[in-house]
């Protein structure tokens, strides 16, 4: 079923392991323009609220997943 919310676009590498964190799908990876990346991610009901905590520095994270999360995002970078 497809999500209703959309799809939420960035090409912020920390704002997309954040989102990935806390389960949001990562769609796909549009890697057409040669000096920036765009992470398109599903959209879910709390992700705005995600969104506001990471900029007000609320959010608190697991390290060794997190990492892990980011390994997993660049590897869908590089190949």
């Amino acid at each position: 079923m497809k999500n209703e919310l959309g799809v939420y676009q960035t090409t912020d590498f920390l704002i997309c392991t954040v989102l990935f964190y806390f389960d949001h799908e990562l769609n796909n990876v549009d890697k057409s323009n040669l000096s920036r990346c765009v992470f398109n991610i599903e959209k879910k009901d709390g992700t705005e609220n995600i969104l506001e905590k990471l900029h007000k520095g609320l959010l608190l994270v697991e390290p060794k997943r997190f990492q892990a999360i980011q390994k997993e995002i660049k590897s869908r970078l590089y190949n």
